[in-house]
């Protein structure tokens, strides 16, 4: 079977019809990121989730501790952190903006904000980019691997292979997840 589109079936990813395991659940809920850590929320994300638009998405249900969570956020709170990003760069800022739409849409569109990372969602499946050390990540992205410290934020067109991104990223650990709900079809528009 062939689909055109991003699919998430059970527990797999399906881009064009090749499978990429995501070993988790396809299982959402939706509480406060604070209630499902059991402890504090990171600075960083209680920044962004502390505004009344931001809504929070734990990505595994069955994780000890409620597992990672992914703040969803709108587009006056992504100009913030673009502002932020584009202001301070990588290092200041603490973000790293990742817009996983393929080269092709960015093209047509162009990007959020000038430095915002190209990460299209099928490469970071098909080389399980989290799980890369640092020298093979960079080698085949053309940029340094996220840290732990950094707040991932993530775009696409209309904020659904941007969840599937964080799903990567959750997976090896990563815990400051931001996730862009309008894209560019917001953003743009």
């Amino acid at each position: 079977m062939k689909l055109s589109k991003l699919a998430f079936l059970g527990s797999q990813i399906i881009v064009r019809g090749s499978a990429f395991s995501t070993k988790a659940p396809a299982c959402v809920s939706r509480q406060p990121a604070s209630s499902l850590l059991g402890q504090e929320t990171p600075a960083a994300i209680r920044n962004v989730s502390s505004r009344s638009r931001s809504s929070s998405t734990r990505l595994f249900s069955s994780a000890v501790g409620g597992g990672p969570t992914l703040t969803n956020i709108d587009k006056d709170e992504m100009e913030e952190i673009v502002e932020d990003y584009e202001k301070g760069g990588r290092e200041e800022s603490g973000y790293l903006i990742m817009d996983v739409r393929e080269e092709h849409e960015i093209a047509s569109t162009g990007k959020l904000s000038p430095n915002t990372i190209t990460f299209p969602l099928q490469k970071v499946a098909q080389y399980d980019a989290f799980s890369l050390d640092e020298f093979e990540f960079e080698e085949i992205y053309g940029f340094q691997k996220p840290t732990p410290d950094e707040t991932l934020v993530f775009s696409c067109a209309a904020g659904i292979r941007s969840v599937h991104a964080a799903r990567f990223a959750a997976q090896h650990g990563y815990t400051k997840l931001v996730n862009y709900m309008g894209g560019a079809y917001e953003w743009f528009n």
